[in-house]
């Protein structure tokens, strides 16, 4: 019994060994509405951190979210945040029309790092039955390199491949294996990292959705209200007419 009982203490122990050894990402989604702010926590551990590594943590926003280029440029020019997002995002598009992108957000290994990134949902089209329609942000990836001489940290602290890398290019902000061919280009020596997520909030969003049943009403009452206030305003100035004509 005693033996047994030792034995899951040591099981239990090396898996929070283990967990403490790869970076711990905690998300945590901040507001209400359609406009919020996600921020991201990393921990490395103390033989990681200080060390010469960057580090990128790729975040992919569904097609009802965006994010403001401005803002995220003036964010990057204040040394707020140091991330790397499309050029152009059309945030007038509805849902329905707007396609997935990714957000890379770059940094260096320390035993805490911050990053806030403000986000923004879009607008849905009516829904017959549905009043709200549910929007999760995806989990994040994170993506490390290292000088050569510092490669080791990563297999000795974290559980991964050290042979498999990849290039990431952050003017297109893509991401894919490296080749013969680019073996020695320096964005090809990025190594994905396994991670502890932790959420520290609900990453789900509900969003208000109009009723398309309620669009026919809706269209004529227009209509109706238009008709009758410009009738009315005829009727109006009619009458002042007359009785201007009548106190001359």
């Amino acid at each position: 019994m005693w033996i047994f009982v030792i034995l899951m203490y040591i099981l239990l122990d090396s898996a929070r060994g283990s967990d403490l050894q790869m970076p711990i990402v905690e998300v945590k989604m901040l507001g209400s509405g359609l406009h919020r702010k996600i921020v991201y926590t990393v921990h490395f551990n103390d033989s990681m951190a200080g060390s010469k590594c960057k580090y990128v943590l790729k975040q992919t926003l569904p097609a009802a979210m965006y994010v403001s280029t401005d803002e995220l440029k003036d964010l990057r020019r204040l040394k707020k945040l140091d991330s790397v997002f499309p050029r152009f995002v059309d945030i007038e598009v509805p849902t329905e029309k707007a396609n997935s992108f990714d957000v890379f957000l770059r940094g260096v290994p320390k035993i805490e790092d911050s990053a806030i990134l403000p986000i923004h949902y879009r607008y849905h089209a009516p829904h017959r039955v549905n009043r709200f329609a549910s929007v999760q942000l995806p989990k994040s990836i994170i993506y490390i390199n290292c000088p050569r001489n510092e490669e080791v940290l990563l297999e000795k602290y974290t559980t991964l491949d050290s042979s498999i890398k990849y290039c990431l290019n952050f003017d297109q902000l893509t991401i894919h294996s490296q080749t013969n061919e680019s073996i020695n280009d320096d964005n090809c020596k990025w190594m994905l990292l396994q991670q502890a997520y932790h959420a520290k909030s609900s990453l789900t969003a509900n969003i208000p959705l109009g009723n398309k049943n309620a669009y026919t009403r809706v269209l004529y009452g227009t209509i109706f209200i238009s008709w009758f206030a410009a009738f009315w305003s005829f009727f109006c100035i009619f009458r002042q007419l007359k009785s201007v004509k009548y106190k001359l």
